[in-house]
């Protein structure tokens, strides 16, 4: 079986040709697209113990990568590695696997899989993997009178030949990430594939091709730019080739890459009322990426950088009085915290299985010391961006304003002080200033 050392190549080799040779085919004439044709198949059933899991699975890629990263590379051929595998592939979708092996163990697959002439899983890892976990269990199963025999077998085509490397990645992105259906892959991983193909000398027009993208090219360049984008935030925090840190962070990296370029440009798109030069723009980036790094995400991200065609400020980059306040806020803040490196995180994980949530645990404690700060930080120059945006609107302001004041708590002690005396000063001074401004021009106004 999978779970355990696998067979060698040649093993597996010999076996799966007897298969093709000897046995019969489950289906016949099913089409694949193979080597730049369609081609038609026969689906074997195949003893798990033949096959050998793929580590670099969409599914479970970016933890295999962070994984090798931090520890070593991994062998889907030894006991140990192969246990590694399977929990990543448990560990992607608990819920749904569960739902699998219930379906695997009273319908049996339902679809087949893809493996090459050598028994690597080219597509079918988690369905494999979750056969091999219900034929180890056979034994609890069978007590309850259910039989398993059927779980000791995986349907698969098997290729003519074993494919290189550069052919199992075109195949599986063709099967995986160019289907109608996306599968439930991370996110992350069109854009680790994107970058993988670009570097095995695949052309942009024939990634958009296979990865079934709109827009061709100008899609696979903004793929690859992202993805560049994602690199030096990871770079940023010592996470560099750790891509399980991307996760559940997507959507911000795609919105500032387009504040980025539209800034760069000074389009017309990206009005502001100041001329940001490239430091600024990289300032914007790295405090971008705290807030990435917290999980911010929708407008209360959108409005720290994002670009538009108003006059009026449509973020705090567009102000620049907004901007300059905030940002040196924020990076008193950051500086003012010591994070321990990376290594006292990796180090002090007791087993394999711990490293990916000791890096997590990282993020958590980084938070925890700058999150409520960050937070008042964000909201506070919200609403003066606001106010700014309202400028039009006085008796909005105004509301606003004396609502503000009805709420503040006088029992709390921390509204006694000379700081907010002051305070309270100055909105007693702008407040007689515009009583005068607005009863003169009352009273003129009478006169007409």
């Amino acid at each position: 079986m999978v779970n355990t050392k696998a067979l060698s190549e040649n093993q597996r080799r010999e076996c799966l040709e007897k298969i093709k040779k000897e046995e019969t085919p489950t289906m016949t004439g099913v089409e694949l697209y193979y080597k730049g044709e369609k081609k038609r198949f026969d689906v074997y059933k195949i003893p798990l113990a033949n096959l050998v899991y793929n580590p670099y699975n969409g599914r479970i890629g970016t933890k295999v990568r962070t994984f090798e990263v931090t520890k070593r590379t991994i062998n889907p051929e030894t006991e140990e590695d192969i246990k590694i595998i399977e929990e990543f592939l448990w560990d992607s979708r608990p819920d749904r696997n569960k739902k699998t092996m219930r379906s695997l163990l009273r319908d049996g697959q339902l679809e087949y899989g893809i493996v090459s002439k050598n028994g690597f899983i080219i597509d079918g890892n988690r369905r494999a993997s979750l056969l091999n976990k219900l034929n180890n269990e056979r034994k609890d199963y069978e007590r309850k009178g259910t039989n398993t025999d059927h779980c000791q077998y995986f349907n698969a085509i098997i290729l003519d030949d074993d494919a290189d490397k550069k052919e199992i990645v075109a195949l599986e992105t063709n099967y995986q990430l160019g289907r109608e259906e996306k599968l439930d892959y991370n996110p992350i991983e069109k854009y680790l594939k994107c970058k993988q193909l670009v570097e095995f000398g695949f052309s942009k027009d024939k990634i958009a091709k296979m990865m079934g993208l709109e827009s061709a090219e100008k899609k696979v360049e903004n793929y690859l730019d992202i993805l560049q984008l994602m690199e030096e935030y990871l770079e940023y925090y010592e996470y560099t080739g750790m891509y399980t840190m991307l996760e559940k962070r997507e959507g911000p990296f795609v919105d500032l890459n387009g504040y980025i370029n539209a800034y760069k440009k000074q389009s017309g798109n990206a009005k502001t009322d100041w001329n940001p030069q490239e430091d600024d723009i990289n300032d914007m980036k790295v405090l971008c990426f705290d807030y990435i790094r917290m999980q911010y995400e929708g407008k209360e991200f959108r409005v720290i950088s994002k670009n538009g065609k108003s006059p009026v400020a449509t973020s705090f980059f567009a102000n620049e009085k907004i901007w300059h306040d905030f940002k040196q806020e924020h990076f008193e803040t950051i500086d003012s915290i010591k994070e321990d490196p990376i290594d006292f995180y990796i180090e002090r994980a007791e087993n394999d299985d711990e490293i990916i949530a000791n890096l997590e645990e990282r993020d958590e404690v980084w938070k925890n010391k700058v999150g409520n700060k960050l937070k008042q930080n964000l909201k506070h120059n919200t609403n003066k961006l606001e106010n700014k945006q309202q400028a039009d609107k006085p008796y909005m302001l105004l509301d606003k304003a004396i609502n503000a004041l009805r709420d503040i708590d006088e029992n709390q002690d921390s509204l006694y002080n000379e700081n907010v005396l002051e305070s309270i000063k100055s909105i007693n001074k702008k407040s007689n200033e515009l009583c005068s401004i607005v009863k003169k021009e009352l009273k003129a106004r009478r006169k007409i």
